[in-house]
């Protein structure tokens, strides 16, 4: 590889690196995206089976339940006795000490003959088990014209008796026959014309707390998440009207029914012909339809079968919204450590890059600092060997080259006092005596200082001054030290109009009011590139270096290190080919002229 290839390659790798970088982060975005979707789909899937599993859990927990209640009273009787009529209290009790629901049956209802053929209701007190008379409510109604059909037409009723348990959800109670009901077994049947009398077990159903409480707990057991909270709105609606028959928000409307996450149809099948209906179609629309019970219970009357549909949907919206949420927060985050990684590398090449300035800038601090040492140390020996060497005789040359050793030596005490001073500023041990100042005095001794340069070079020097100053807290000292190095650069770069001009005014810009101190030259200016940068550290200007002006780099980063330690500041306003102005803010002490 060539010098100039290996040169070209130096200068551009950060480049090349940079563009690396941001290929890689965007590769691993591209990734990022595509798998967050994919996680997304599979996090879809998942939710909705464990949506549609709770819907079967909360679907078979209802009907455990209810097969339990009638499972426990699936008994026979022999005829309308008080000791027959007893196993029922029992069946009750043993029902009632293992169910999680005893609230649910409200009423045990036995309905048959009498001696005389007429028909008869009996209830079975829940609590103690006693057989009382009692009446037919009208919420019975339904249930009453049906048995009094069965009981009217024993033989009729007895070939077409129901299949198992009846459900009558008008009167919210299930029934069955029971049979050899009115006889013993082996005899043959007797009654007004020779049969049996068809006797009834009513089950009559608390609907208020299955609606209010036990739905209720199995929603919140069964559509809760880690935490407690229910993650799910659910309903349950029936008919073709689409009725409610729960939900567990009273928000919950037909519109919420059409967009719900999951939806599960349980049919009742009516008689007579359950056995067939029983076998329900399939799927139909995503939706799953499937026999309560079993078939061990029906439903009364005929037509089409009762649909009792299930639907869920999540609280957040649904489970879309919210697994797209999820999939936003995830890229959001994902994305924001991307971010991280390449601001922290952008960081990283900036340092880099700003350390190799730096340490350019150091290089060329240490070469134009001993460029400017050897001029005046070698003016300084030849002068001596001259003198050693008694070259100069006459007391007019010994003058001039006196003079010569005094202009070097000041100007070698500058540059050592200014690396004196940039070191401490950097290491903190600079310290400031603050105290009120009078500014007028402070501007005087330094242009006092100042004028034999001035002069020297053939600037001219204009000087404009607000009356009545007021004090200024300030380090007397420092403030000389700012002044002194700002006029000394209006010199250096005053050409060619070689004036100076240095103001001092009262200024009410912010809160508090301020003493500005501007010194003007009207020479070549600063360009607008390098006007930002004049303040850092080791920085000259390419007209310094192209112009051969002394100077290290090191004056106005002391000195608007000095203004700041100071509580004030230094700004600059420059326009190339016009001048340049600087400006020491000092902040005022009192309100009284100095």
């Amino acid at each position: 590889m060539s010098i100039e290839s290996r040169t070209r390659l130096q200068r551009h790798w950060p480049l090349l690196v940079i563009a690396l970088c941001a290929l890689m982060l965007a590769f691993l975005a591209g990734l990022q995206f595509v798998w967050t979707g994919q996680l997304s789909q599979g996090q879809a899937a998942m939710m909705k089976n464990t949506l549609d599993g709770s819907i079967r859990q909360l679907h078979q927990e209802v009907e455990r339940e209810f097969l339990s209640l009638v499972g426990d009273f699936q008994r026979d009787v022999r005829g309308p006795t008080e000791a027959e009529w007893a196993g029922f209290a029992e069946s009750y009790s043993l029902w009632s000490e293992t169910s999680f629901h005893p609230q649910l049956v409200r009423r045990l209802l036995i309905a048959g003959h009498d001696s005389g053929g007429q028909g008869t209701l009996r209830e079975v007190t829940l609590g103690t088990g006693e057989m009382v008379d009692a009446n037919w409510d009208p919420e019975l109604e339904p249930l009453k014209v049906s048995i009094e059909a069965v009981q009217r037409n024993p033989r009729r009723g007895r070939n077409q008796r129901p299949f198992g348990w009846t459900l009558f959800p008008e009167a919210s109670a299930v029934t069955r026959p029971l049979q050899d009901f009115g006889r013993n077994r082996g005899q043959p049947p007797r009654g007004p014309r020779g049969d049996g009398q068809q006797g009834f077990l009513i089950i009559v159903l608390d609907w208020g707390y299955v609606v209010g409480t036990m739905l209720p707990a199995l929603v919140e057991q069964f559509f809760a998440g880690a935490g407690g909270d229910r993650l799910y709105d659910v309903a349950l609606v029936a008919g073709g009207d689409r009725e409610f028959i729960y939900r567990s928000s009273p928000t919950l409307d037909s519109e919420w029914l059409v967009g719900a996450d999951s939806r599960t149809i349980i049919r009742f099948a009516r008689e007579p012909s359950a056995r067939s209906q029983l076998q329900g179609p399939g799927p139909q629309g995503g939706r799953r339809a499937q026999p309560f019970g079993r078939g061990r219970l029906v439903l009364a009357g005929s037509g089409a079968p009762l649909e009792v549909e299930i639907a869920a949907k999540h609280v957040a919206g649904s489970l879309q919204a919210v697994v797209e949420q999820q999939r936003v927060r995830n890229l959001a985050m994902g994305f924001g450590v991307l971010l991280l990684l390449g601001s922290a590398m952008a960081l990283v090449i900036v340092s880099a890059r700003r350390a190799a300035r730096l340490a350019g800038m150091q290089m060329e601090f240490v070469a134009g600092v001993t460029h400017e040492l050897r001029t005046p140390l070698s003016v300084i020996c030849s002068v001596g060997e001259n003198l050693s060497d008694g070259v100069v005789a006459s007391g007019r040359h010994v003058q001039r080259y006196g003079q010569l050793i005094r202009d070097q030596g000041h100007r070698l005490a500058e540059m050592v006092e200014q690396t004196l001073q940039f070191a401490a500023m950097e290491s903190g041990q600079r310290r400031f005596q603050l105290g009120p100042v009078a500014p007028s005095a402070i501007v005087q001794s330094a242009v006092d200082q100042a004028l034999p340069m001035i002069e020297q070079a053939g600037f001219s020097l204009e000087r404009d001054e607000a009356p009545g100053l007021p004090a200024v807290t300030t380090d007397e000292k420092a403030v000389q030290q700012v002044l002194a190095n700002l006029l000394s650069n209006a010199v250096k770069y005053g050409e060619p109009a070689r004036s100076v001009r240095i103001e001092s005014s009262v200024e009410h810009a912010g809160r508090n009011p301020e003493v500005q101190i501007r010194v003007r030259d009207r020479g070549m200016g600063i360009p607008a590139k390098e006007t930002r940068r004049i303040f850092d550290a080791f920085f000259r200007g390419a007209a310094a270096s192209e112009e051969n002006i002394q100077g290290s780099g090191l004056g106005l980063k002391l000195a608007r290190d000095l203004a700041r330690g100071m509580g004030g500041n230094l700004s600059v306003r420059s326009d190339p080919g016009k001048g340049s102005e600087f400006t020491l803010h000092l902040p005022v002490h009192s309100g009284e002229p100095a």
